[in-house]
This record gives structure tokens, sequence and C-alpha cells, in this order.
């Protein structure tokens, strides 16, 4: 069997850690390299595992979106939708990541068995208590704003697509997912929702929390995607980000400008990332010492960090949640 190798690539969210945390960044593409080997060393494994860390929100994200392309899978089909199922689905989602934690396999197999971060930390107590009970409402009562959303707002929206006009979408548990490529780098994009009618595709993102003005610029990468992936001309290009918490659609704008300035975007990050491997050789893309890669100054952006205990850095917990 040949060995793996990490190779270079390129995506939104490794571009936003890099730009937040440096240190962050190396753990997350070169230091858990490995780790999932018996024979790794230490600080590989863990880095392996606490990658594999969700949190909440992030529960909620997954849990919903998975929900959501199963209740949409069902419409082309033919099959019947329903809300109720749709939540029920959702919470048992959410109910095996809960008793996933506490049964701790994640700490042999952590890629299959979900590992909480607030639970994992210390944030929340494992037994119950008012704190965790808030925390469990919090998990719910967003699940159910966003699916009621959803069936309300977004799928009649839907109904006029049928199934020979979805555009295929690889997701990262299907090997490798949806890419595309920029020059020789490899650009990974996987938007929620595709599909052409006619010349024009329509890409749909759903966001299960609130508005940020980095999500246009996540959609100009979908519409690079659409454009370099399956030709689609600028004009023929739709986005909308779907913000399900408060049921609002927002249309993305996109057209040449803003085009160009997705390619520039990824093409500077690019070269920002070369320096922090050796030799600038994204090729060989073999990294710096960990120690090149500093930790960031702001510590409030720690605190939503997988790799706390790798970094070492302490935290005195606020009543609000925050961190000082």
């Amino acid at each position: 069997m040949a060995e793996l190798k990490n190779n270079f690539c390129w995506s939104f969210s490794q571009a936003k850690d890099f730009a937040e945390c440096k240190r962050r960044h190396y753990w997350n593409r070169y230091g858990f390299w490995g780790g999932w080997e018996s024979t790794a060393p230490a600080e590989a494994r863990t880095a392996y595992r606490l990658k594999q860390m969700q949190n909440k929100w992030s529960l909620v994200g997954d849990a919903v979106e998975e929900t959501i392309q199963e209740q949409l899978q069902r419409m082309l089909v033919g099959a019947q939708v329903s809300y109720d199922a749709a939540l029920e689905r959702a919470m048992q989602t959410l109910r095996n990541a809960w008793r996933d934690h506490f049964s701790e396999r994640w700490r042999s197999d952590p890629k299959r068995c979900t590992c909480i971060r607030e639970l994992y930390y210390g944030e929340i107590p494992g037994e119950p208590c008012p704190t965790r009970d808030a925390w469990a409402d919090q998990v719910k009562g967003r699940t159910e704003t966003c699916l009621r959303n959803f069936f309300t707002h977004v799928l009649p929206r839907m109904r006029h697509v049928n199934i020979n006009q979805v555009l295929p979408v690889a997701r990262p548990a299907q090997g490798d997912p949806e890419h595309f490529h920029v020059g020789q780098i490899k650009v990974y994009a996987i938007p929620d929702y595709a599909y052409r009618v006619q010349d024009v595709i329509s890409i749909h993102d759903w966001k299960t929390g609130i508005r940020r003005e980095e999500h246009q610029r996540q959609l100009a990468i979908y519409g690079l995607w659409a454009q370099r992936k399956h030709e689609a001309r600028v004009e023929n290009v739709r986005l909308y980000a779907e913000y399900l918490e408060s049921g609002e659609s927002q249309s993305v704008p996109f057209d040449l400008t803003i085009a160009g300035g997705a390619y520039d975007m990824i093409m500077k990050s690019v070269q920002e990332m070369r320096q922090y491997v050796v030799d600038g050789d994204l090729e060989r893309n073999e990294a710096l010492p960990r120690d090149a890669f500093p930790k960031t100054d702001d510590l409030s952006r720690c605190r939503l960090c997988n790799y706390r205990e790798l970094c070492n850095r302490q935290f005195v917990a606020l009543m609000d949640g925050g961190y000082a």
C-alpha cells in the first residue's frame, strides 16, 4: 500500500484558521499527520484526536445539514417529507453524539466517535445540573428552529427542482470531497445544495448561526467552483445564504469583479502559507518546525479552539461564558 502523502490544498476554512492563528493552522494541517497510527508520536496522536472534536454549534450544524440533505433527497424521489420525522432524525444524531462522548470510545476511535469540546475541557459538568440542562436546551432549541424555518421558508422554494437538475457534490464521508483547481492548487469547495435549471446554476448554503460578512467570501468560492467545475458563465451563477435560525435568505452578489477578487484571495492566501513550508516548496509540503507557527495574541480565539491542550494556554472562565 502506497504511503499517504500530506498534499498541499486550500479551503476557505483552512485560510480562516491560518489568518486567525498560525499555530492552529499547524495542528490542523501538519501536526496531526500520521496521528491515526498507534506508532505515531504522542503529540501527533493527541493532535489527531483533538482535530476531530466537535462543539455544540458544529454538532447542530452537522445534524441539521445531514437531515436537510436527507429530506431533499426524499423530495426528489417523490417520498414524503416531514418536519417531525426530520427533527427526530436530527435529535437522534445529537443524542448519539452525547452518548459517544460519555462512552469515551473517541479515545481509541476519534474519527468515528464524537468527543464534545465543552465537556472535554470542563466547560459544562458531565452530571445533570443547570449548566448541562442549559447547554442541551440551546442545542435542541436551535435545531428545532433551524429545521422549522427550513420547512417553512426554504423547502417550498426547492420544489421545482428535479433530480436530473441537481449537481453532484462529493461529501467528506464519500472520500475525496468536492474540489476544483486554481492552476496547480487543489481548492476544496463543498456547497450544501446546487442545481442547474437551463443555463443557471443556483447554490444554496445552509447557515445555522448568525449572518457574517465572511459568508459572502465563502459563497464567492462556490461561484468559482460553478465556473471551473461546471463551466457556468458568471452571469448565470446565483448564490444564496440560507440563515435557518432567523429564517432569512440572502442573495449574495457574484460578478466578474467578485470572481476575480475570490481568485486573488486564494492566491494571496496560498502565497502566505508558502512561507511556512520548507523552501516554500508546496509540492513537498513539509512544514517548518512547530514554533515557527506563532500562537495568536487574541485569547478570545483560543476558547473556540480544539488545541488548547497542546498549546497549554491558561484561561479564567467568566460568568458570561467568555474568558479572561
